[in-house]
C-alpha cells in the first residue's frame, strides 16, 4: 500500500547494516513524508509553509533517531542499540504490544543509551560495563519477545500501522523536544494531550475487535487534523 510506504520514515525501520556503516536508517527515495503531506487538505495556513515546517522537523527527528540507534558509539554497541530500537518500534507498528508498553521500553532504551554515553566519557571506566549493558539489553529484548503477541494473532480488522507509526513518531518527537530543549513544557503538554486523544479514540473504535471502515476513516481524519496542528507547534 502506497500510504504505508510513505510512512516508512515515521516507522523508523532499520535497513541492513553495511559493513562500513555502524548505523543505517531507512529513508524512502521514490516517496517521502513530505509527498504525503502535499496530498493532505489543509485546515489553515499556506501549503508551502506546512511542508517547509514539517521538513525541518523531520530532519531534527532524523538526527534524534541516529542518536537512538547509537550513532557515535563503538560499532558493537551501535548495532545492539539499533537492533533493539527496531524491535520495539516494529512491535508497536504491528499492534503486537500496547502503546504504553512500547513507551516504557523506549524510555528504558534511552536510559541505557545515556548511561553508555556517560560511561564512554569517563576517564576511568568500569570494565564490566559492556557485558552488563549487553545483558540488560538482552533481558528487555527477551521481555519484549515474551509480551508481544504473534503477528498472526493480530486480526487485520484492527491493525492500524500508519496510526501506530504516527504515535511512535510523536512519542519520539516529545523525547527529542525534551532532550534538546526545543519544546517548552507547555508545548509538550499540548502534544501529549493530542496523542492521548488519538489513542483514546483508537481504543474506543477497536474495543469490539472489529474496526469498521467508517471508524477507520474517522480515526484517520483525527490523525490528519492533529498532524496539521502539530506542525505549527513543533516548528515555532
Amino acid at each position: 500500500m502506497r500510504r504505508l510506504d510513505l510512512f516508512s520514515i515515521l516507522l523508523f525501520a532499520a535497513t541492513p547494516l553495511a559493513a562500513d556503516s555502524p548505523v543505517s536508517v531507512a529513508r524512502t527515495h521514490e516517496n517521502t513524508l513530505n509527498d504525503f503531506i502535499r496530498e493532505i487538505p489543509l485546515v489553515a495556513g499556506s501549503w508551502e509553509d506546512q511542508v517547509r515546517r514539517l521538513s525541518s522537523v523531520q530532519e531534527q527527528l532524523y538526527l534524534h533517531e541516529l542518536k537512538m540507534r547509537g550513532e557515535g558509539l563503538p560499532l558493537e554497541m551501535a548495532v545492539m542499540f539499533s537492533s533493539n530500537y527496531t524491535s520495539i518500534l516494529t512491535a508497536l507498528v504491528q499492534d503486537r504490544i500496547t502503546e504504553e508498553y512500547g513507551r516504557e521500553l523506549l524510555s528504558i532504551h534511552r536510559q541505557l543509551l545515556e548511561r553508555t554515553r556517560v560511561w564512554l566519557g569517563q576517564s576511568r571506566r568500569d570494565e564490566s560495563f559492556p557485558e552488563d549493558l549487553a545483558r540488560n539489553v538482552e533481558h528487555f529484548r527477551s521481555e519484549l519477545d515474551r509480551c508481544a503477541i504473534p503477528l498472526s494473532d493480530v486480526p487485520d480488522e484492527v491493525r492500524t500501522p500508519v496510526i501506530n507509526g504516527y504515535q511512535a513518531w510523536i512519542g519520539e518527537l516529545l523525547a527529542w523536544g525534551e532532550s534538546s530543549g526545543r519544546l517548552s513544557s507547555g508545548d509538550r503538554s499540548r502534544i501529549k494531550t493530542k496523542l492521548d486523544e488519538l489513542e483514546r479514540f483508537e481504543g474506543y473504535y477497536k474495543a469490539d475487535g472489529n474496526l469498521q471502515p467508517f471508524e477507520r476513516d474517522q480515526l484517520h481524519g483525527r490523525f490528519l487534523k492533529i498532524t496539521q496542528e502539530l506542525i505549527v507547534v513543533v516548528s515555532r
